[in-house]
């Protein structure tokens, strides 16, 4: 067993969590990339090489920061990591890859979390709700002390119907956020092991600009949509959570078709980069969504396989 790319994928793991804890606002865009070095050492070097890196940077963490830290480390990130890397080994679709690596996290949180609820016996929907109602409260009580009324005054402003509707939306929400980080971390990854492909398999081809989503997936997207019209809270609810999830896919497809055209026009790589990131910050990122929507039958690109007829 090589232990120098295990020493160098821990020492990175380690500095991008901790980076997190101790640089503002940078630190934290940082930490969201901590899957990566597990995720290149998974797939370059084998399964036991990432596991025994995983430990290692959780023990580390555990040391630095107690073992609720080291917790999370693993938990999260290293899960994503594992079921990223994992996805990448077996040359699955981007897509399975994205969602084997943000499911798998969330799959085993939620087990832990339903066993620490059903020990203390409570609602988790109250729990969550009040829990944030106690973060509202501490926020506006810091902006008053260090004299900022105006800020106080406008976290003092979110209403209980704001938090009743977040607090029962954080299932997609959550969701949405894990698999969009493992999408990232597995287009960086996949990018720095094919300027260097010694693994065997090497992963398989494939480019932003030609994905598109399996086409049959619309059908989630619609069942959730009808879902929202019904009547009924918890069936509305239920349909928004959806949505959310889908929202994520199509937006994911929009801008693959953005991007196509940007290229088309021979636009550079930061030129390209700034404009994308212009038009998902603005309004316009709902006509991405909906390019990415018309596209399943438009097919803009032509980068479906065509249909034989008999």
């Amino acid at each position: 067993m090589n232990y120098r790319p295990i020493l160098i994928a821990t020492v990175q793991t380690v500095g991008l969590f901790v980076a997190g804890f101790v640089i503002p606002v940078l630190g934290q865009m940082l930490t969201l990339f901590t899957p990566i070095p597990l995720i290149i050492l998974y797939v370059r070097h084998g399964t036991w090489e990432g596991l025994i890196t995983l430990v290692a940077s959780s023990a580390i963490v555990g040391v630095l920061g107690g073992w609720q830290v080291a917790a999370i480390l693993f938990l999260s990130f290293g899960l994503m990591a594992i079921g990223t890397g994992e996805g990448m080994r077996r040359q699955l679709k981007p897509e399975q890859t994205a969602l084997l690596g943000g499911l798998l996290p969330i799959a085993v949180l939620g087990l832990v979390l339903a066993f620490y609820i059903a020990r203390i016996d409570k609602n988790p929907i109250i729990l969550a709700e009040e829990y944030l109602r106690g973060s509202v409260a501490e926020a506006a009580k810091l902006y008053t002390s260090m004299g900022l009324r105006e800020m106080a005054a406008t976290v003092n402003a979110v209403s209980d119907t704001f938090i009743h509707y977040l607090v029962r939306l954080i299932p997609g929400i959550t969701i949405a956020t894990s698999v969009v980080q493992a999408a990232c971390c597995y287009g960086i990854a996949r990018a720095i092991i094919m300027r260097k492909p010694v693994t065997d398999p090497v992963p398989a081809p494939t480019s932003l600009v030609a994905w598109h989503a399996p086409d049959s997936w619309v059908w989630g997207l619609i069942a959730a949509l009808a879902l929202i019209v019904v009547p009924r809270e918890a069936s509305r609810l239920t349909g928004w959570n959806i949505a959310i999830l889908f929202a994520i896919v199509y937006l994911a497809q929009g801008t693959a078709i953005v991007e196509h055209y940007l290229r088309k026009v021979r636009i550079n790589t930061f030129t390209r980069g700034l404009l994308l990131a212009l038009i998902l910050a603005l309004p316009s990122i709902v006509f991405v969504i909906a390019l990415g929507i018309v596209d399943i039958w438009a097919d803009f690109r032509k980068v479906r396989a065509p249909v034989l007829k008999a």
